[in-house]
């Protein structure tokens, strides 16, 4: 019998892999679905040892777009990512994102991430877009 892949299928198969990748990585405080502006942060974290501050934009394909709204992240968020497939990584412009500091983070179809760009603490945070999420997943800010 053969096996089965996990696979992804939706935006939301990232989900659940990106937040482990980023509880490995130290950010234990996450939220889902976090409002900002008019969008929604698709996962936001907070590491208790540092207090930094991720910010993740997931896409199945539209990297550009992940892009955008993850510059307007770095606003609240100390380092922005997207996370696209693996088969979608493949065809972002990675200089673009260089540029602009955001991270690239591809997951496979074993639903194992991978970093592909690591992102650039951002200059742009501002506090008070910043603090009232940290106080959000239950922390002080210092």
């Amino acid at each position: 019998m053969p096996t089965l892949k996990a696979g992804i299928k939706r935006e939301s198969d990232l989900l659940a892999p990106v937040s482990g990748f980023a509880r490995r990585k130290g950010f234990r405080f996450q939220h889902t679905e976090l409002p900002f502006f008019e969008y929604r942060i698709d996962l936001y974290g907070l590491s208790r040892t540092s207090s930094e501050t991720i910010a993740v934009e997931l896409k199945m394909k539209d990297w550009r777009r992940a892009l955008y709204q993850s510059l307007i992240y770095q606003l609240c968020s100390d380092y922005a990512y997207i996370a696209v497939p693996l088969t979608s990584a493949r065809r972002v412009d990675l200089n673009a994102l260089a540029v602009h500091g955001v991270g690239l983070i591809a997951v496979d179809d074993s639903l194992r991430c991978h970093i592909e760009l690591k992102a650039k603490k951002s200059s742009e945070v501002r506090k008070y877009y910043r603090e009232p999420y940290i106080e959000l997943l239950g922390e002080r800010v210092k």
